[in-house]
Order: C-alpha cells, then structure tokens, then sequence
C-alpha cells in the first residue's frame, strides 16, 4: 500500500541524493541531505524500497540495480517505473477497476479498497481524496491513467498496452 503522503519528486530526490554519495548513505545523514526530519524521512524510504530502488541494512540506504540504473536515468523517471507501481495499491485496484470501465472515481476506488479493508484514512472524505491525490501524483505521471479534472473522472491511459 503506497504510503498517502509521498509524492514521485521526494523519491526521485532520495535516490538522486543516495546516488550522489556513492549510493550508499546512512538514515539521518540522508535526512540531513533531503532537508527532512526522519518522520518525513521515512514514508519516502518505504516508497522508495517498495519500487525496488533502494534497500537498508543495517542503517544505511543502498541503492539497488534498479535503482542505480533510475539515478542515471534522466527523463521519465516514473514512467521507468510503471509496472511496478501498477502493482501497488491503490493502483493496482484502480487499473482493474479501469479495465472493466470506461471511467471510474477516486471514491469508487477507495469504496473498493474500504471494502478488503484498506484505507489511508478512517474518514471516508478524506480517504477518498487521499486515493485522488495519489492517483494523480503517481498513476498520471507513470501513464497508467488518464485523468479528466472537469468530471473528476480516472481513464486507462490511451499509451498503456
């Protein structure tokens, strides 16, 4: 489940920064790096594990394969990460959803999620725009889809196999 407050540019600057000290740096010397105190730190850690960029042991951050390769990418750095983050709620969710219909909403997504028992937030309100926003965030910009700001309507991108 991607964490609800983390947005691609925090990851692509964790890995750009862990790529610069040789891509390997420890927890709050990263933290100092970012400008961010550990709380902040550590969603975009997650993040950044999750999508197979970095991984930790015993208190540093190691930039993986994946993620050295992402370091020296320089354009469409999400894109580059596609298949991964369709595997991640609530992409993963939204993407099916997608398949089955023409348009879907932020809400019929998160309603999907409540119902397995996945929630960002306990208030559905607010869960809801916390789906939107990272489906904006995340599944726009690594064209998995399409997003219509006038009917608040999510699309398959036209792009995607």
């Amino acid at each position: 489940m991607m964490p609800g407050n983390v947005r691609a540019g925090q990851v692509i600057s964790l890995v750009e920064i862990a790529g610069s000290i040789r891509g390997k740096v420890d927890v709050p010397k990263l933290a100092d790096e970012l400008g961010a105190d550990i709380a902040v730190l550590l969603p975009i850690l997650d993040t950044a594990e999750m999508l197979g960029l970095v991984r930790t042991e015993k208190g540093d951050v190691l930039l993986t394969d994946l993620g050295l390769k992402f370091q020296k990418t320089t354009r469409n750095k999400v894109r580059m990460l596609r298949d991964r983050v369709a595997t991640i709620e609530p992409f993963r969710t939204a993407l099916e959803l997608a398949s089955r219909k023409k348009a879907i909403t932020a809400q019929e997504v998160a309603d999907s999620l409540a119902e397995i028992g996945l929630k960002w937030h306990y208030k559905p309100d607010l869960n809801e725009a916390l789906v939107r926003t990272l489906l904006i965030h995340w599944a726009i910009y690594a064209d998995l889809l399409g997003y219509d700001g006038k009917s608040g309507e999510f699309r398959k991108a036209q792009s995607r196999p």
